[in-house]
């Protein structure tokens, strides 16, 4: 039996959060998504709702979407119990809202969609540029191995179909490339010090048209998100009417 998936938005006061960071010692330069990451899990605990995207960061608020199998009563009154009182504090509960998603897709079901992802591979081997296992950029990744001109969107497509392929549940009828950049992320390294590390990675948001192949399978990959760094800010499916 499927387990009920939500939607949340959530908003967040800016100044408190960074002013968070700064007491967390992060670097000056975290990126929100850690930021929100740290926030989330302050908040909710391990099962903090995850993909999360920002909606809305410029101001003096940031609007954060999210997918949660927890039900947003049930997620406050676990930050009411254990989380300290200026993380609580950061969060507008009165703009506090969910929406179910629905129980059952249809095979053959067409939606539109947006998502923001870190378009990365795993390198298998060795190579004159890189180490096994090394996270690279697609695009760098086909053109060390790739004589001629690569077409930087052309890949990125082919990784977002790729990375859906391997997930199941839907296949992609059309996709864009709305922008791409590379985006400085902070992360926590895994000694026992947890030392905030910087470094760049590829972003890239796209947008088009899937079927539904796979209900169960849809459902999942909704609660999962797409690509890596998904608990960053990366990998959540939003979803809108299809042209």
């Amino acid at each position: 039996m499927s387990v009920e998936l939500r939607m949340l938005r959530m908003r967040f006061d800016s100044g408190r959060l960074y002013e968070l960071g700064r007491r967390r010692r992060l670097p000056p330069r975290t990126d929100l998504g850690y930021l929100l990451h740290c926030q989330l899990r302050e908040m909710f605990g391990p099962e903090s709702p995850t993909p999360f995207a920002v909606r809305d960061g410029s101001g003096r608020s940031v609007a954060v979407l999210a997918y949660s199998t927890r039900a947003a009563a049930e997620l406050q009154r676990h930050a009411q119990q254990f989380a300290q009182p200026d993380v609580y504090g950061t969060c507008d509960w009165n703009a506090f809202d969910e929406k179910p998603m629905p129980g059952q897709w249809r095979t053959g079901e067409r939606v539109g969609f947006e998502v923001r992802c870190c378009p990365v591979v795993r390198m298998s081997g060795d190579g004159p540029r890189w180490r096994a296992g090394a996270e690279v950029d697609a695009f760098l990744a086909r053109c060390w191995r790739t004589e001629g001109t690569v077409e930087r969107e052309a890949v990125y497509r082919e990784w977002l179909a790729d990375e859906l392929g391997r997930r199941g549940g839907a296949r992609i009828v059309s996709a864009r490339v709305l922008g791409h950049q590379r985006a400085h992320l902070v992360r926590r390294d895994h000694r026992p010090e947890r030392k905030a590390i910087g470094g760049e990675r590829p972003e890239a948001v796209f947008s088009g048209e899937l079927d539904v192949t796979d209900p169960e399978a849809f459902a999942a990959l909704l609660a999962r998100g797409v690509g890596r760094h998904r608990g960053f800010g990366f990998g959540m499916l939003l979803l809108r009417p299809p042209e």
